[in-house]
């Protein structure tokens, strides 16, 4: 009887904490979301959030934390780089953000 109220004790304890835990979560799914082949710069705001300038246009997006370390060292120093990806609502933000899938020095 103990080992079945423990378990269960532990059972409502993950659902507690899985239906209360904060975390990013973005609407991966693909009629959600725009493909995308953009040119401009990678740069990190104050607050530490990584945002895309696009070239020409002035428009700016965040980037979603969904995209590789790796995929972001190709913009490192302000070169300017060409992107592939998908721009999709996301939670956390009141905008869209961009999920870089590729990015190659321009």
């Amino acid at each position: 009887m103990k080992r079945l109220a423990l378990i269960l004790t532990l059972i409502l304890a993950f659902a507690a904490t899985s239906a209360f835990a904060g975390g990013k979560s973005c609407d991966m799914k693909a009629h959600n979301a725009k493909s995308v082949s953009l040119t401009g710069t990678i740069a990190t705001n104050a607050d530490g959030t990584k945002i895309f300038r696009v070239a020409d246009t002035g428009k700016t997006l965040t980037i979603c934390h969904k995209t590789a370390e790796s995929v972001l060292k190709e913009g490192e120093n302000g070169a300017k780089v060409w992107v592939k990806g998908k721009v999709m609502s996301c939670d956390e933000t009141d905008g869209e953000e961009l999920v870089i899938e590729t990015a190659k020095r321009v």
